[in-house]
């Protein structure tokens, strides 16, 4: 979004970007995510668990934890996987169409040199996105389709997905 503005609107920016608007937004995007906690949090709650309560996971995941109930639990897993796909597949698209109209954008400038500068700007954020969401999304992927069966191999995978691209972000940046 920032990228958006400053990039196809670079003179209206600090109208555009004004310090409600961006309360505004940081707001909706908190709320939208406790939305999107707070119910499997709480169907998982209301399940009955006859078995084994350790959680085979190093994550703070819903996932396994309404795996070890001793019911029909195929209402979890359809919300699981809506959040999901909510939660990644959101943000990505959103990304990916802004990052469309900047290109768009950036073709109409007529300097090369300012061109370059334009998409240097944003490939940075790009290849953060990249390596942000990659590993994510091949994480739950293969979680969901159980091409790892092996918990403690997908706990690896899981960790590292979440761990390491915040990890580059200062080196890349």
């Amino acid at each position: 979004y920032d990228r958006l503005i400053s990039i196809c609107w670079p003179l209206r920016y600090s109208t555009i970007n004004t310090n409600l608007r961006m309360l505004l937004i940081i707001a909706g995007i908190w709320s939208l995510v406790i939305l999107l906690e707070i119910f499997p949090v709480i169907f998982a709650a209301r399940l009955p668990y006859c078995s084994s309560r350790e959680v085979q996971s190093c994550c703070c995941e819903h996932g396994p934890v309404y795996k070890l109930a001793c019911t029909d639990i195929s209402y979890n897993r359809q919300l699981a996987t809506a959040k999901t796909l909510t939660a990644l597949l959101g943000p990505l698209t959103f990304i990916i169409f802004t990052y469309v109209i900047v290109v768009v954008a950036v073709t109409r400038i007529a300097s090369i040199s300012q061109r370059w500068k334009a998409f240097h700007t944003c490939l940075t954020h790009l290849l953060l996105v990249l390596l942000y969401y990659m590993p994510v999304i091949l994480a739950y992927i293969l979680g969901n389709l159980r091409l790892v069966q092996n918990v403690d191999l997908f706990t690896a995978i899981l960790t590292v997905s979440v761990t390491l691209p915040p990890m580059l972000n200062p080196i890349i940046y």
